[in-house]
């Protein structure tokens, strides 16, 4: 029906995850099988030991999973995006560490 998918990235030199991309099937969008997705896929995360969580996307739609927006840690990236677009979160509470989030090569960025 869906799926979250989560990939390794940079927080200037921390490890993190990026969120994205996300997606469910036409018939099945407005169910909660997005939310049960991107739940599953965080618990996973904080189950091996991550801790800091990046994503690009729909300012009304992420903060509901605690995402609040990187600028406010000192977190952007290297490439013009709406601020209110890139957030972020820590799956252990910790201080997010600031700096310029840095993609996996096959993102392009």
């Amino acid at each position: 029906m869906g799926y979250a998918l989560l990939t390794r990235c940079h927080i200037g030199e921390a490890e993190a995850l990026c969120l994205g991309p996300c997606a469910v099937v036409p018939e099945a969008q407005r169910s909660g099988a997005g939310g049960a997705a991107v739940r599953a896929a965080l618990a996973a995360a904080r189950e091996a030991g991550e801790r800091w969580v990046v994503v690009l996307g729909h300012p009304e739609y992420y903060p509901r999973f605690g995402f609040t927006r990187a600028s406010a840690s000192g977190v952007s990236v290297g490439f013009d995006v709406p601020d209110e677009a890139l957030m972020v979160l820590s799956l252990d509470g910790s201080a997010v560490p600031s700096g310029v989030v840095r993609y996996a090569e096959p993102f392009g960025v």
